[in-house]
């Protein structure tokens, strides 16, 4: 009896170890499946895997995948919000003046101007009439009504009155956005008002150099152009660092992007362009970072949505999004690889920092496809962020009056 009872104390005393045995593989197990679970979390991560389906937010709105891009990450790439066709070539439409807005900055700087330098050749009677020719030579983009009257103003005040004989202006001289320069010398010399000029070209500047008429700083004229989309800006800036050509031969070198997935037809957006949503995201990186070097924000260059005038105005009404974006606008008709519509830009957050994205529609519905972007944009950020308004509390004038000059 008492060897029975021995091996039972014995046997009791063990059960403790077995259950504190058994729980501690329970907590070993428990504690890996944890550690597997958030290294698959890691993994996932790692991958880039976005927080956002834009595929699947598509194809409930019954679109076509395969037709759009998108990316959508924050600026310093921590978080990859959405992500659909990243890799692939699209055309970007007017995306690219972004391009050629990021060149410009880099080669001329945010406070290079364009001058309009105004001569006489001839002599001034005592009534105050130019007795020859006026030679306003010059090629800035932006040059119209505004600029005539300062030339007009400068001139009375160095006792100008009248011109008889010519007013002309240069090959390259534009007015009111006119690419002919004899339309261009008419406006002119209307706006001057001299009884009896008449307008014509000159090959050369010639006689005394008066004063000279320096443009809107270039910071300004690149937010009109993003603003207004204006291709006609967009040319005349990009003639100034080599075309189409130079901004190509930029975003392969500079900014290393694959030159099978570069391809520039026109600084300003128009015809066969080629480039990636990724590619355009790392333009819109390069444009700010080189915006900042210049102690520029994104807004001095681009405009806010539903606050600045232009192709921005009206968009993301009604989204949350109202004056916390930044961005440009692209569009393209059905002649053009069969229609385009695209955004991209910058969202400013609370919580996640600064948001870039790229947002490309291939299609003729251009309309729909508008709706499309500040939809699938506001439902990225609304879902996974708090907006955070920039915009001035009152529109801001585009090329105000104030921005031009006289020097000698």
């Amino acid at each position: 009896m008492l060897a029975v009872g021995l091996l039972l104390i014995a046997g009791l005393s063990l059960v403790p170890y077995k259950l504190a045995t058994q729980t501690l593989e329970t907590q070993t197990v428990s504690t890996f499946l944890s550690e597997q679970t958030q290294a698959k979390s890691e993994e996932k991560k790692s991958r880039g895997e976005p927080a956002f389906d834009a595929a699947a937010w598509y194809a409930t709105h019954e679109e076509e995948p395969e037709s759009h891009g998108v990316l959508i990450e924050t600026m310093d790439g921590s978080r990859l919000l959405a992500s659909h066709n990243a890799n692939e070539i699209f055309n970007p439409a007017s995306l690219i003046k972004l391009a050629t807005s990021l060149v410009a900055l880099k080669k001329l700087g945010a406070d290079y101007r364009f001058q309009t330098r105004v001569f006489v050749d001839g002599s001034v009677d005592a009534s105050g009439t130019l007795q020859g020719r006026l030679l306003v030579i010059g090629n800035d983009p932006t040059f119209g009504d505004v600029g005539a009257g300062l030339i007009a103003k400068e001139l009375r005040e160095r006792g100008i009155k009248n011109v008889k004989g010519a007013v002309a202006v240069s090959q390259d001289f534009c007015f009111n956005f006119s690419d002919s320069p004899e339309e261009s010398a008419a406006r002119l010399c209307k706006s001057l008002a001299f009884k009896n000029a008449e307008p014509a070209i000159a090959d050369s500047a010639t006689g005394q150099a008066l004063f000279t008429l320096d443009s809107y700083p270039l910071r300004d004229v690149l937010l009109y152009m993003n603003a207004r989309s204006s291709n006609f800006i967009a040319e005349k800036i990009g003639s100034l660092v080599g075309g189409a050509a130079g901004v190509q031969e930029f975003l392969i070198n500079e900014l290393q992007l694959p030159s099978a997935e570069v391809t520039i037809a026109r600084v300003s957006g128009r015809e066969h362009n080629r480039l990636t949503p990724r590619g355009l995201l790392t333009v819109i990186r390069a444009l700010v970072q080189e915006a900042a070097r210049q102690n520029l924000k994104p807004e001095d260059i681009m405009p806010v949505a539903s606050d600045d005038k232009g192709t921005l105005r009206r968009r993301l009404a009604g989204t949350g999004l109202e004056g916390a974006v930044v961005g440009k606008t692209g569009t393209l008709t059905a002649e053009v690889d069969g229609g385009m519509a695209s955004l991209a830009g910058i969202v400013y957050t609370k919580d996640a920092g600064d948001v870039v994205f790229v947002i490309l529609d291939q299609g003729n519905h251009i309309w729909e496809h508008r709706q499309l972007e500040d939809q699938l944009l506001a439902d990225v950020i609304n879902t996974l962020a708090t907006p955070r308004v920039v915009a001035s509390p009152t529109p801001r004038q585009l090329l105000s009056a104030s921005g031009l000059r006289i020097s000698e």
